[in-house]
């Protein structure tokens, strides 16, 4: 009875952001599995979505599609700015921004393998996501995953250390901007399983002036002292600051739309 209630929680929700007949079929979809994969096929995307039955997936693509918790469009100023996805698994936030801001530009950081195909194939469709096989550190260096017997959605990551297997190429928000010729970022999601520590506490004011909105999710579990540095580094901002589902959002008071 419990899962039955779920489920329809579930469909009415679809429903009520994406209308009856595409809310109904993407609900049907996601009960109906094909060779270890939900196949989305629906208006509301530009291409088939592919969600791994054994992995997190599922559950991911349920937070951002059904409980819509990456819903700011009523408070991001700049739609038509850049976008950093940081953590980006295998699209569905990237997917969600495109949706929701068309104009914006979209850059996706995913440090996995198998999830940055999956990535790469579920926003094949969306000419404003650029996909990097990437993960984004505090500073230039060769990483690799230190949890792989975790699902994919939890992997963390560190220095290589002389590891030669598996080796990922790191990223720093100053390399980002540079490369892509950002002068600021309208909307900076951040959800890189405790490697948001290490994000803010070396060189976070070299890029935390040009965020206008911050999207992370904080893993104390995994780094303690994680939400000591996040709050101690933004408290030097004036941000209106909230919570939503996992997600903290903190948005600068003079950007906020009047």
């Amino acid at each position: 009875m419990r899962n039955f209630g779920l489920h329809m929680i579930k469909l009415i929700s679809l429903i009520r952001y994406y209308q009856l007949v595409e809310g109904i079929k993407i609900f049907t979809n996601l009960l109906l599995s094909k060779k270890g994969f939900y196949v989305v096929k629906s208006k509301v995307f530009k291409n088939d979505i592919f969600l791994r039955t054994d992995q997190s997936d599922p559950f991911i693509f349920e937070q951002v599609f059904c409980e819509q918790q990456y819903n700011y469009g009523h408070l991001l100023k700049n739609k038509k700015g850049w976008i950093i996805d940081a953590g980006a698994n295998v699209g569905m936030a990237a997917i969600y921004f495109s949706n929701l801001y068309p104009d914006a530009k979209i850059i996706c950081l995913e440090p996995d393998g198998d999830n940055f195909n999956l990535l790469k194939k579920n926003t094949k469709n969306y000419s404003n996501i650029t996909t990097l096989h990437a993960a984004l550190w505090h500073k230039s260096e060769i990483l690799n995953i230190t949890n792989k017997s975790e699902k994919s959605a939890g992997y963390m990551i560190g220095s290589a250390n002389g590891n030669t297997s598996d080796q990922i190429k790191s990223k720093t928000v100053i390399e980002l901007m540079e490369e892509f010729k950002m002068n600021d970022i309208a909307l900076f999601k951040i959800d890189i399983e405790g490697s948001e520590k290490e994000l803010f506490e070396y060189g976070a004011q070299a890029w935390l002036p040009k965020c206008d909105t911050i999207i992370t999710e904080l893993h104390d579990w995994l780094k303690q002292g994680t939400s000591q540095v996040f709050f101690k580094v933004m408290a030097d901002y004036d941000w209106m600051t909230y919570v939503k589902g996992e997600n903290i959002v903190c948005i600068k008071k003079q950007k906020i739309k009047e």
